[in-house]
C-alpha cells in the first residue's frame, strides 16, 4: 500500500498556487490572503508525507453460522503515523445485512487500527461474500494508502432450528431404546399391568398391594422404551415464491428447508433415528439414519448445500430405497412436480407411513390474470388439488406447515392407527 496524494491535496495546491499568482501578479492582497491557507496546508502536508507503508491484515476465513447469528468481520492496519485514519467498507449483498452499512472510520492508536463491520446473513445456504475495501490517510487527509480488497469471507449459512414442542410420539417404534412406547412390554417407564411374579423379574417391580392382597407375589409390567426411525424428504425439484430472508416473505424451499431442520432436531432431541433424502439437487448427498448431536449437524450441513432445480428427473422408486416398513417418512413439498405425488403413492403402498408437509407460500397461485403464465399455473393449481384429494383417499396425511405445532394432531391419528393392521406388498 504505497501513498498517494489525495483529491483534496490536489484542490488546495493547485487552487492555493493559482490564488497566489493571480493575487501577486494584479495586486490583489484578498486573493494573496485566500491563497496562504491553502499553501501553507499544502507545503505543511508535502513535508509530512508518511514515509512507512501500511499493511493490511484481514484474513478470508470459512465460517459456519445460522441464520440471523451476527459475526464480525475485522481488519488490522499497521504503519499508521500518528493521528492517521482507516476507513473500510464491507460490501452488502443479497441475504446479507452489513452494519454499518455506509462503512466505518477508525482513528490509529500507536501506528494499529481495526476497522470491524458486523454482518449478519438471513438466509441458508454456502456463499462467498464480497471484497471489503480498507484505505488508510494520514492527519491531513492528504495521503491516501490504497483502497485494497481484504480477502472475503467464506460462509456457510445453516438453517434455523427452534425449540419443538411437540408431545405425539412416532407411529412405529422399531429400535432397541428410545422415548416411544413399544407395543411389546419390557424395561420402560409407562405402566402396562399388574402380573404374577416369573423368575427373572426385579425385586424393585414388586407390586406389594395386590401381592398382599392375593398372598402371591405380583409385579409391575410396563412397556418398553424403543426409537423410531423417522425419514424426512426434501423436495427440491422447484423453488416457489420469492425470498426475502429471514425476516421477510419465505418461499417453498425457506419453509422446506427450515422445516426439515426443525423437525430433525425435534426427533433427535427424542432420540430416535433420524435420516435426511433430498430429491432435485445435484450434489447432496444422502444422510443415513443415526442419532445424537452429531447427525444433526450432518443434517444441517446437507440442507445448506441445496441448490433447487439442479438435478431433475429422479426416478420415484429412488424414495424408497433403504426405507422398509413402519417408518415414518416426512415429505416436505409445495406438490408443484408430479414426480412428489408418484413417491407419495410408492411409499405408502409399501406400508411406510407418510406425512405430506405442504411447503407452498400462502398466496401463491391466487393470482388472477389472462396471460398465458398466468393461466397455466391456474390450471397447475387445479391438478394439484385433484392430486391433493387422491392422496387424501389413499389415507395420507396433508399438512400445510404453519410452525411447531403442525404435526402434532396428526401424529397422534397415525399412532392410533398403527395398532390396526393392514395388508401391504412386500
Amino acid at each position: 500500500m504505497s501513498w498517494r496524494a489525495t483529491y483534496a491535496y490536489l484542490r488546495a495546491a493547485i487552487v492555493g498556487l493559482g490564488l497566489l499568482v493571480v493575487g501577486v501578479l494584479l495586486g490583489r492582497p484578498d486573493a494573496v490572503v485566500i491563497a496562504a491557507p491553502l499553501v501553507a496546508a499544502a507545503i505543511w502536508a508535502t513535508a509530512a508525507r508518511p514515509s512507512v507503508e501500511p499493511a493490511v491484515s484481514a484474513p478470508g476465513e470459512s465460517l459456519t453460522v445460522h441464520e440471523g447469528e451476527e459475526l464480525t468481520w475485522q481488519a488490522v492496519v499497521t504503519g499508521l503515523p500518528s493521528g492517521g485514519v482507516v476507513a473500510a467498507l464491507h460490501p452488502g449483498q443479497r441475504w446479507l445485512d452489513v452494519e454499518p452499512a455506509e462503512g466505518v472510520l477508525v482513528a490509529a492508536v500507536e501506528g494499529t487500527a481495526a476497522a470491524e463491520a458486523a454482518l449478519r446473513p438471513t438466509r441458508w445456504g454456502r456463499r462467498r461474500l464480497g471484497e471489503p475495501a480498507v484505505a488508510a490517510y494520514d492527519p491531513w487527509l492528504a495521503w491516501r494508502s490504497g483502497p485494497v480488497l481484504a480477502e472475503p469471507l467464506r460462509l456457510t449459512v445453516l438453517p434455523v432450528t427452534s425449540p419443538l414442542e411437540m408431545a405425539a410420539p412416532a407411529p412405529h417404534p422399531r429400535g432397541l431404546v428410545g422415548p416411544e412406547r413399544a407395543a411389546r412390554t419390557g424395561e420402560g417407564t409407562e405402566f402396562a399391568k399388574v402380573r404374577p411374579f416369573a423368575p427373572g423379574d426385579r425385586l424393585r417391580r414388586i407390586h406389594w398391594p395386590v401381592s398382599a392382597r392375593t398372598g402371591r407375589l405380583h409385579v409391575t409390567a410396563t412397556y418398553a422404551d424403543e426409537d423410531a426411525h423417522v425419514a424426512i424428504l426434501v423436495d427440491a425439484v422447484n423453488d416457489v415464491g420469492e425470498s426475502a430472508g429471514l425476516g421477510g416473505v419465505h418461499s417453498s424451499m425457506d419453509l422446506a428447508v427450515r422445516a426439515a431442520a426443525v423437525l430433525a432436531e425435534h426427533f433427535l432431541h427424542r432420540g430416535d433415528r433420524v435420516g435426511v433424502r433430498v430429491f432435485g439437487a445435484w450434489g447432496v448427498s444422502v444422510v443415513p439414519a443415526a442419532t445424537g448431536g452429531t447427525q444433526l449437524r450432518r443434517i444441517l450441513d446437507s440442507l445448506a448445500l441445496i441448490e433447487p432445480g439442479t438435478a431433475r428427473g429422479e426416478a420415484p422408486l429412488a424414495a424408497r430405497q433403504g426405507l422398509r416398513a413402519g417408518t415414518l417418512a416426512l415429505l416436505l413439498s409445495p406438490l408443484i412436480d408430479p414426480a412428489a405425488t408418484q413417491q407419495v403413492a410408492i411409499l405408502n403402498r409399501a406400508g411406510i407411513d407418510v406425512v405430506v408437509i405442504d411447503t407452498l407460500p400462502p398466496g401463491v397461485g391466487v393470482e388472477g390474470g389472462t396471460t398465458p403464465a398466468a393461466l397455466a399455473w391456474r390450471l397447475r393449481m387445479l391438478q394439484r388439488r385433484v392430486e391433493m384429494d387422491r392422496l387424501a383417499a389413499l389415507g395420507v396425511p396433508f399438512v400445510p406447515w404453519a410452525g411447531a405445532h403442525s404435526l402434532d394432531r396428526v401424529l397422534r391419528d397415525l399412532s392410533q392407527r398403527s395398532a390396526v393392521p393392514r395388508l401391504v406388498p412386500r
